[in-house]
């Protein structure tokens, strides 16, 4: 008997204390206020002059081919600093490349993938370019 009296205290304390914690945490917030003293139609609101109503911007991708004899082709695929691959076909590695796209505003860089090699550059003045020169380090030469 002794047992079931703790029981039931410890159980009711438990409910007590999760009830006043349910209870005491929600608080009440005044509701967010619009601007004062602005217009409240849309027909009546006017964008800044120096407002761009642009989304998208054109960006022209070059990739500058090698001067090789031997005929290469790879899959060229570029992708947007997120990820998002927004062009993708057959290139021969002698031969120039250029295009241009229209790409998100938010778009600040592009990586180049041709096999192996990967690059990634920031676009600068709507232009990036590319090329298929591999660093491949000092680390073999000897001092």
């Amino acid at each position: 008997m002794k047992n079931s009296k703790k029981t039931l205290r410890r159980i009711t304390g438990a409910w007590m204390l999760v009830s006043t914690l349910v209870f005491s945490s929600c608080v009440e917030e005044p509701l967010e206020q619009g601007p004062q003293g602005q217009t409240a139609a849309i027909e009546e609101l006017q964008a800044s002059s120096v407002f761009n109503w642009k989304t998208s911007e054109k960006i022209t991708v070059a990739v500058q081919g090698l001067d090789i004899e031997v005929d290469v082709y790879r899959k060229l695929s570029l992708l947007t600093d997120g990820g998002a691959e927004f062009f993708a076909g057959a290139q021969a590695m002698s031969q120039d490349f250029e295009m241009t796209f229209d790409l998100p505003s938010h778009v600040t860089a592009v990586t180049m993938k041709y096999g192996t090699i990967e690059q990634e550059k920031e676009i600068v003045d709507n232009k990036v370019s590319f090329d298929f020169l591999v660093d491949m380090g000092d680390d073999d030469l000897e001092p």
